[in-house]
Formats: C-alpha cells, structure tokens, sequence
C-alpha cells in the first residue's frame, strides 16, 4: 500500500502518556489516537502533550545511535555543518565533511523526516480532538497553544532543511502539509510551495501566541507565549521581514537577562539559568548519556565517558578580541588544535541542554534593525552584549554593521545549533580555512549549493502517490550537488 503513512507514521501513530508531575516519560502508551480515550479530558490531553515534548526530545527511539536522540542531535548536525567547529572523528564527522549526509538514500534525511512528521501527526491529534474534551477552556486553550506551537516549529525545520531558504525560494516545492491525524488509509500529500509552508508556519504560531496568553509553564522545556514570540522572530529573520523580525525578538526576550560573565564561564549546564529561555533537565533515569553534546566536546572535564571529538577551527578563534572573557575559554591542545569550555556536564552527568538563550533574541533584535538602516538602535542592543563580554564595541554602519553582528551571533552562539541555518539564509558560501584541512574539513561550496539541501528521502518519493519521482524542476526530488541559480 503506497501510502504516506506506510512510509512515515505505521510505527508512530502511538502517543507517549507521560506523568503531569514530573513532564518526562512513563511506559503508558495509547494505541491508535482516535480510537483511545485519552481526549475525553484534558488531563489525557496534557498526557498526551507531554508525550509529544518527549518524543522531541528522546527522538525517533534509536537510542544506540547519536544521530537518532532528538532534538538536540540535531543541534549538533547544524553547528558542525558551519564553517567554525571542527570534528575529529566520531559520527558527527559524517556532517562535517559533507559524506553526502544529505543524500535521500542515507539514513540521516529519513531520520530528520520521520522525527518531524511524527511530532506533527501527534500534535494534529491534539489539535483536532482537544476541543471535545471536558475541562476548563483555559487548560484547553493552553494544551492546544502548545501543540500548535510545536506543530510549526516542525514545519518550520522541514522547509529550512529540504529546500533552499525562502528569499530565493517562495515558489519552490515546500513539504507537504498534514492537519489531521493520520491513519494507515492516509493518502500522501503533494510538496506545494515554500510560501504554502511559510504560511501554514507563521498561522499556527500567530494562533498560538494568543491562545498561551497568561499561561505558567512548569518546566522550561514545555513552550510558553514568550517562546511562540522566539519562534516567530526566528521565523521572520528567515523571511527578510525585519519590521516583525525586531518587533517579536524584542517581545521575546522580555523578562530574560544576559547571560553574565560567571554563569558563561561556569558551563552551559543548567536549564534553570535565568537567560535561557528554553532547554531540557536531565536527569539519572533519563538523559543522553554519552550521546549528548557534552560527551562530544573536547574538554577532559566530563565525569564519564566522552568521544571528544568537537574542537575549533583557528580562523574562529582568531575572530576573539583580547579581553574577552569567552576567549578565556579555549585552550590549544597538543599545540594543533583548539578546545572549549563552553559545554561542560555537571559532576553526576545530568547536565541540562539548551535550545534558546536570549542572546539570540536580542542579536536576532539588532540585525533586523541594522537591516531596516536603524543602525544607532542595533548599536545600543550589540554593545550591552560586547560590553558585557569585554569585546570591541562595534562602531560600523550600514552592511558592515550587518555583518559585524553575523560575526558576533557566531562568537556568542557557537555550538547552539545556528550556524548552518544562519549561512544559508544569508545565501553565504562554506568556506573553510585555517585547519580545517589538517582534519579532513576543508570542503567550500558556493552559496546556495544544493549540499545545504536535504533531499527528500527515497522511501517518500516511492510510497507518496502524490509525488513524481525524478529531479525538481521535472520531479520531486531535490538535487543532491550543483548550485541554484534564482
């Protein structure tokens, strides 16, 4: 049967149930959502939410594979795709030196397909059935804020990562869009346009900003109103559509300070930090273990087992002023390579993970602003942040300001899982120097390469009825090599 749900969902139709207390995992499943009864009230619903929080998290359950633990592997795949990590050995060097990591036929694009398709269709059951259920209207509008907000943040990874960013790319194919929940009778969806996606993104954050108004979130890995506001500003950067780009950072980062100097230098650890804004605990029973971004970096401080394998290549280094405490960080190991402090694990090894700190916020706030030509209020947001670091103020203007500020998203955010994205909606080339070439990274690829585009997974292309298999512009399939040409 050639339909979209044998290809994607036959395996995850199920929905996590997780205890409302403690918002991790409990061995509850349902069976087929529609036909449960975890919808009659909401407190099956919130169940049934956390287990979507969890499903982003945990991933699609490969839990002997780093490149199948969630979310925050993918992290680590869009840092290590930039141009300032180098990786020597382990896994993620299968990103970093572009081994055809995005090709339909490799597991990764299959990986990142099914997480994010998965999450959707257990979110559109909450959409869909949350109404019904007996309850406050408070608690329901929350639970469905939440769910319409993870459904968008879905879409909004899928189109950034199977087609070019959407500058040069509103009349491309998107990816296709599913508002119910599917059944193993679902029929496949046609791609549609990158504006379709863009569209369906920007209604279901805009729907769940209003719907989270006044809501409390108990744990900072479940998404609030302040966080929709995040998601939008990411989502109009990647627009061009500073206006609303500066207006819903600046809405964002309202109540979170900078990270000071100390909490920077003591590791990025713990969810409880006042700048972040959205991150997971760990803990005993359940955490990465040694697949976590912490057993990743290079820094002989883990308690445990480590790969280190994640180090810095020296032209990003170089980018530090001296004086600035972030550079006080590194260290140059063996006299050929540098490492980081940045991300350190605690001493039991449940060390939170971030996914947003205000820093991004108030950069994302001070880019839209120098794009709009506003260049003395992008100043005022760069220097508290330089001042604060013990950086250079910045004292350009105009494109230079811009791009003063792409560099200084790079010194502050490194490791954080921006900077591919960044490089791409910039339409910048990769561009590798320093030593880079000594470990096997030293790959350049033009701006808009079709190597920064995930291709559709082969699966996909065969079992969707909806799609036509050969390359775009005369098939579905993207490209997997050469450049595109607006």
């Amino acid at each position: 049967m050639k339909t979209y749900i044998k290809s994607l969902f036959l395996a995850s139709i199920t929905l996590l149930v997780v205890n409302a207390c403690t918002g991790f995992l409990e061995t509850n499943p349902s069976t087929s959502v529609a036909d449960t009864e975890v919808f009659k009230t909401t407190q099956g619903a919130q169940s049934a939410l956390y287990g979507a929080y969890w499903q982003m998290e945990s991933g699609n359950g490969g839990a002997n594979r780093q490149d199948d633990w969630g979310y925050p592997t993918h992290l680590m795949t869009f840092d290590v795709c930039g141009e300032d990590m180098i990786v020597w050995g382990g896994w993620y060097s299968y990103d970093y030196n572009y081994w055809g990591h995005t090709r339909g036929d490799i597991f990764k694009a299959s990986a990142l397909w099914r997480f994010y398709y998965r999450l959707i269709n257990n979110t559109n059951s909450i959409i869909n059935y949350v109404d019904d259920a007996e309850g406050l209207q408070s608690d329901k509008d929350y639970i469905k804020g939440q769910a319409l907000a993870l459904r968008g943040w879905a879409y909004f990874h899928l189109v950034r990562l199977f087609q070019h960013t959407y500058a040069i790319a509103q009349n491309m194919p998107g990816v296709p869009i599913y508002l119910e929940p599917t059944t193993d009778q679902t029929e496949g969806a046609p791609r549609g346009t990158v504006q379709d996606t863009y569209d369906r993104v920007l209604e279901d954050f805009l729907q769940a900003e209003g719907l989270l108004q006044g809501f409390v979130r108990s744990y900072k890995n479940h998404i609030d109103q302040s966080i929709v506001r995040a998601f939008l500003a990411q989502t109009y950067l990647t627009m061009n559509n500073w206006e609303k780009a500066a207006e819903y950072a600046g809405k964002a980062r309202q109540g979170y300070p900078l990270t000071s100097n100390a909490t920077y230098l003591d590791g990025f650890n713990d969810v409880n930090t006042p700048s972040w804004m959205w991150g997971i605990p760990q803990t005993k029973e359940q955490n990465m273990g040694d697949y976590s971004s912490f057993a990743m970096w290079a820094n002989w401080t883990r308690n445990g087992f480590t790969f280190q394998c994640f180090f810095l290549s020296n032209p990003f280094v170089e980018l530090f002023d001296d004086g600035d405490i972030r550079k006080s960080q590194f260290g140059f190991t063996w006299d050929v390579i540098y490492t980081s402090m940045k991300f350190r694990d605690t001493e039991d090894l449940t060390g939170s993970i971030v996914f947003m700190r205000t820093e991004e916020m108030l950069l994302t706030q001070a880019e839209a602003l120098a794009r709009m030509g506003k260049d003395t209020q992008a100043k005022e947001l760069l220097w508290q942040l330089q001042e604060m670091r013990g950086a250079q103020k910045t004292t350009a203007t105009g494109q230079d300001l811009v791009e003063a500020i792409l560099i200084e998203r790079r010194k502050e955010l490194y490791g954080e899982g921006l900077s591919w994205f960044d490089m791409i909606r910039n339409q910048k080339p990769l561009e590798r120097k320093g030593n880079h070439i000594s470990y096997g990274g030293a790959q350049q690829f033009p701006a808009r390469s079709w190597r920064f585009v995930y291709q559709i997974p082969n699966s996909e292309i065969v079992n969707n009825n909806s799609m036509e298999s050969g390359f775009w512009p005369q098939g579905d399939q993207n490209p997997f090599d050469g450049v595109y040409n607006p």
